[in-house]
């Protein structure tokens, strides 16, 4: 019959299984997402100076600009924080500032399942901020600047999953996954005679980002039906057996 603690030893866990099947290809697939400047207008003219960078896991000996996970005290975290001042030119010009902050993390420990039996819990929490400012100003026909205030936007999407290793009452043993997706955090505002009454819609253009956000290959259903069921193929097996864990 299955123990109720499924494992004792939290790390071998985690560097036997948890690392090469879960967390190491989701490294992976963040690192395919696309460069965040890329999105940018043709017409777009990048600051030199108005690029600013924060990325886990970056070796100081390598050319490598992706963001890595990093282990912790209780599991990996993940961060790729960029931001970019940019510039349209024209007798309509904008000022923009775009802002990505995508945050990962793997926690591992032990939390009471339904029962309040303490279980080998892995959590899973991903959060990705966009933020876009612009300030708009137009050149009247002596030449001279008109400002037209400025808008803003700001959203943050979030999932979440949480991994159970538990005995089942028939005794076998069970990876049980909850998950979580919030809706959507939001807010938005403008200044002076700002060209659009609607921020968010313009700078943002959520149903674009949130579907980018549910069905890219580092979502919620990837994630939960690509590497977590393949981590949960590889455990289950083997949690049946009492000696293999001992």
């Amino acid at each position: 019959m299955p123990m109720q603690n499924t494992f004792i030893n939290q790390e071998e866990f985690s560097q036997r299984y948890l690392k090469p099947l879960l967390v190491l290809p989701l490294g992976t697939r963040l690192r395919t997402l696309p460069d965040f400047s890329l999105p940018l207008p043709p017409d777009a003219v990048v600051d030199p100076h108005g690029f600013w960078a924060e990325r886990t896991g970056l070796p100081d000996d390598d050319n490598v600009d992706a963001a890595r996970f990093i282990h912790t005290p209780d599991g990996w975290t993940f961060r790729d924080h960029v931001l970019i001042e940019w510039q349209q030119l024209g007798s309509t010009s904008h000022r923009r500032v775009s802002e990505r902050d995508l945050q990962l993390s793997v926690t591992v420990s032990e939390q009471p399942d339904q029962a309040g039996v303490p279980r080998l819990t892995v959590d899973l929490h991903a959060s990705l901020m966009r933020y876009e400012r612009d300030a708009v100003v137009q050149r009247a026909q002596d030449g001279q600047p008109c400002d037209l205030g400025k808008g803003w936007a700001r959203a943050t999407l979030q999932w979440s999953l949480r991994l159970q290793f538990v005995a089942t009452a028939g005794g076998r043993a069970n990876v049980v996954c909850h998950a979580r997706r919030p809706p959507p955090v939001t807010d938005a505002g403008r200044t002076g005679a700002y060209i659009v009454s609607d921020p968010l819609t313009h700078l943002l253009n959520m149903p674009r980002l949130t579907h980018a956000w549910e069905h890219g290959d580092a979502g919620l259903p990837a994630v939960r039906d690509g590497l977590v069921s393949r981590l949960a193929a590889a455990i289950e097996p083997m949690l049946d057996d009492p000696y293999e864990h001992v």
